[in-house]
């Protein structure tokens, strides 16, 4: 497969990043030299100095033989034109990172040349809605049209589970508690075993059926209550867009922001939140707007230091839950450290969903989490693999993943050492980076 990414900022850095650790034949476009120079010290792929709006740049990097052509600079009009010019070039699928809402009407791209468009706005607002609502959560994924939900939280100290290994939890609980696909230990990720012992303040990622996730959460000391008030720095398009979901859902909304037209803006288009003009970082503006009394305070300001700073102001004051908006990637590992219980950034979401289309052999649907590498992949088992018909405690499986999660005939079903697998099953598999080859490999071997 071969794929031109226009753009070496962050997420056309991460997206390169990631699909060239698949040995893809990718070819990274920039017109900044410096920038291309530094990822040029750091990733494998084939890079082209020049304009991604250029004729002859984009011929230079292998159009019209392009199988993706994501254009992700921080430009809307130079990605629209990019993707515009592929297009006649003869590049088969052309992704694009739209920001502006003049562009879309609804959530559809109202220009042609362009196959797919992202907002990285709206993805964002989408996994702070689902962090929100599934409460403790840090970060949610699904798969399966839904079936299969993988959530990651923080166990707490003094919780039921803590101190124990995986085997001792799963003989008490049994089926009462989702599978622990993987653990985050300081900045260590790690693909647990039975005798993997669970420590407080660990981040585990919990995979199964819905219901049962939300229901194990309580087990880690993450405890669950309705989402009944939330507070929101940044009254821009990504808070207006959040405090419309919320308030749908029946949940009441304050909105800060330091700029008065953004305030009145809000105020004229979301009836039933509360705005107010000021600074997230205003001590006495927080206490006297109750934040303590908040099930969230969400910061989705511009500035990202000052989304941090909001963030920490609140949980010190008593919010419950605090979710963090920030434009750094490698800020994410390093903010759960200090207290903030969930960062969310457009970048990552941007270039893991682009990465999604980047699949070969039996993957369904994937996700990265990109501050540590790992992916979390869907499979269709196909008809020809040699180990059909044995249980999971009898393949080869390769170390560095687990079987998260299968689906049967739609029934999803909690993997076990005596799980048989068989054609036309789901399975969705949790694998470090050094992982994602050979599972890839242990599922492309069967006839679909």
């Amino acid at each position: 497969m071969k794929i031109v990414i226009i753009g070496a900022g962050s997420v056309g850095f991460e997206l390169a990043r990631t699909i060239s650790r698949r040995e893809h034949d990718v070819t990274l476009v920039e017109r900044d030299q410096a920038r291309l120079d530094a990822a040029g010290e750091q990733l494998d792929c084939r890079f082209v100095h020049g304009s991604g709006v250029s004729p002859a740049t984009l011929r230079e990097a292998g159009m019209p033989d392009c199988d993706l052509f994501a254009a992700v600079t921080d430009r809307d009009e130079i990605n629209i034109i990019a993707c515009q010019t592929a297009h006649a070039l003869g590049a088969r699928t052309k992704v694009a990172r739209v920001r502006g809402e003049e562009y879309y009407d609804g959530n559809q791209l109202i220009l042609d040349g362009v196959d797919l468009a992202i907002n990285p706005d709206h993805e964002a607002v989408g996994a702070i809605r689902e962090i929100l609502l599934q409460t403790g959560a840090t970060e949610v994924h699904d798969f399966a049209g839904g079936k299969v939900r993988i959530v990651g939280a923080r166990v707490a100290k003094g919780s039921r589970v803590e101190g124990r290994t995986l085997a001792e939890i799963n003989r008490e609980l049994g089926e009462r508690i989702a599978l622990v696909t993987t653990i985050v230990r300081g900045e260590r990720t790690l693909i647990p075993r039975g005798n993997t012992v669970v420590e407080a303040d660990d981040l585990v990622y919990l995979a199964g059926q819905r219901r049962t996730v939300s229901r194990s959460l309580v087990y880690f000391g993450v405890g669950s209550r309705r989402l009944a008030a939330v507070m929101i720095l940044g009254a821009n398009a990504m808070g207006r867009e959040l405090a419309r979901d919320l308030l749908a859902g029946g949940v009441r909304v304050k909105i800060i922001d330091r700029d008065e037209e953004k305030c009145r803006h809000a105020s004229e288009l979301l009836r039933g939140a509360l705005v107010l003009h000021g600074l997230g970082t205003d001590t006495a503006l927080l206490e006297s707007e109750g934040v303590a009394e908040m099930d969230g305070f969400v910061a989705v300001g511009a500035d990202e230091e000052s989304n941090i700073l909001a963030c920490l102001l609140a949980r010190h004051h008593g919010a419950r839950r605090t979710v963090c908006l920030v434009d750094r990637p490698d800020y994410v590992p390093l903010l759960s450290l200090v207290g903030v219980d969930a960062t969310v950034s457009p970048r990552l979401s941007t270039s893991a969903w682009i990465a999604r289309f980047v699949r070969r052999g039996a993957v369904v649907s994937a996700e990265t989490l990109g501050f540590s590498g790992a992916e979390i992949l869907q499979f269709k088992v196909g008809k020809g693999h040699p180990w059909l018909g044995k249980p999971l405690m009898e393949l080869a499986f390769p170390d560095d993943a687990v079987v998260a999660a299968v689906l049967k005939h739609g029934r999803v079903v909690t993997p076990r050492g005596e799980t048989v697998l068989a054609p036309r099953d789901d399975v969705v598999v949790f694998a470090l980076p050094q992982g994602v080859g050979p599972v890839e490999g242990f599922f492309a071997d069967g006839a679909p």
